[in-house]
């Protein structure tokens, strides 16, 4: 692995490759598959913000259009990482899925105290998957459709397991175990229709939904292409960050630095100024730390806040800010950037049709940074909701 200059990368410089890589600093001009696609992943557990992700990030109307681009199945919504909703490219998501299955086999072996494969009771889920593909081929259905067809057929046994309430720790809160069986197995999509919404999502096959067959995967070519997807959309990081964003499985960091490994002189290593290696693609942008950075609007739980370790965050966020925007519940607010960090949070509300923006800076901007903090917000509000009217209010 080629070794870069040994003069430390700046939290700054850090902060600038970021956001050059997710079209933070000049908006993206491209179809929506491909914008995504350079952006990695867009995190989506409502179905109402990745289209603010990428109306934040892109160019002209053409760019943010996300909902053509599900429509015309060129993207699709997913859980994948960290078993959490991703927005992806339709190529992509065939290898983010089989690196991301073997840690969600692993939860179920956890919570079930039982082999998913070898187990009495993982034979009779698996045999029982056969009902809920045949369900999902007549039509689209919710995951308690498919947890309660596959649970029919297995017996008390899939209904029985349950566990504590995080909510409520003296309650019981039932698994669904079958649902967690299936979908750790079967490669799943999240299929638009009306009223969808946070928790009412409906399932198609993915084979079926892009009409392919799925193709044969090499566990350590998928690892190495979501390992080069990562690095160009997040780069430089850690492989501890890739660990973060990816979601930590069987194998732990170790199959990690084998996929960086494995892509060669294509990586280059740097230094972080806390000491820590950080790796990159040789030609991905690397922009000076005083690049101008224009305000910017990111999403609830938006990916460029949530794509490195936790406590390595700080290339976009400072340490007193955190509590401010990452709740105790595990939400994420959004977050606007001034200078390219996080300055302060903001609000959506959707009313008779009307859609506004409440901006809430931590600090008073100067008057020039909040016009044009005023105005990126129209702009985003005018690409993500065109059809409705608008309005942007700064509560300083």
């Amino acid at each position: 692995m080629p070794v870069a200059p040994a003069a430390p990368l700046t939290a700054r410089e850090l902060n600038r490759a970021t956001l050059a890589r997710q079209g933070l600093l000049e908006p993206l001009h491209a179809s929506p598959a491909d914008a995504v696609r350079r952006l990695g992943s867009l995190q989506a557990q409502h179905p109402e913000w990745p289209p603010i992700a990428l109306a934040a990030r892109a160019a002209d109307a053409e760019t943010a259009d996300l909902g053509a681009a599900l429509a015309a199945r060129a993207v699709v919504r997913s859980s994948l990482m960290r078993n959490t909703i991703h927005v992806v490219a339709a190529t992509d998501l065939w290898p983010m899925f089989a690196v991301c299955q073997p840690g969600r086999l692993a939860r179920w072996r956890i919570l079930l105290k039982a082999d998913p494969r070898a187990s009495t009771l993982g034979r009779r889920m698996q045999a029982a998957h056969a009902t809920a593909i045949a369900a999902l081929r007549e039509a689209p259905r919710s995951s308690l459709e498919l947890d309660r067809l596959i649970a029919s057929e297995v017996g008390p046994e899939a209904t029985e397991a349950s566990r504590p309430s995080w909510r409520e720790p003296d309650e019981r809160v039932t698994l669904r175990a079958s649902w967690i069986h299936f979908s750790a197995f079967v490669p799943l999509v999240h299929v638009p229709h009306d009223g969808e919404g946070y928790g009412r999502s409906k399932y198609a096959l993915a084979a079926d939904w892009l009409g392919v067959e799925p193709p044969e995967i090499d566990p350590a070519a998928a690892r190495a292409h979501v390992a080069r997807r990562y690095l160009s959309a997040f780069g430089p990081a850690s492989v501890d960050d890739l660990v973060a964003y990816v979601g930590r499985g069987p194998g732990g960091i170790g199959v990690w630095r084998q996929a960086i490994a494995d892509l060669g002189t294509d990586v280059v290593a740097f230094r972080g100024d806390d000491g820590r290696t950080l790796l990159d693609l040789a030609d991905a942008p690397r922009r000076h730390a005083e690049t101008p950075a224009p305000p910017r609007l990111l999403a609830r739980w938006d990916s460029a806040l949530l794509s490195h370790a936790a406590r390595h965050r700080q290339r976009i966020i400072a340490g007193e800010h955190r509590s401010a925007v990452f709740t105790r519940n595990a939400d994420v607010r959004p977050t606007f950037l001034i200078d390219g960090f996080v300055a302060g949070t903001w609000q959506l509300d959707r009313v008779a049709g009307s859609v506004a923006i409440t901006l809430k800076p931590f600090d008073r901007p100067a008057p020039a940074v909040s016009e044009a903090l005023c105005e990126e917000a129209r702009r985003v509000l005018s690409l993500a909701s065109p059809a409705g009217a608008g309005s942007v209010r700064l509560d300083a």
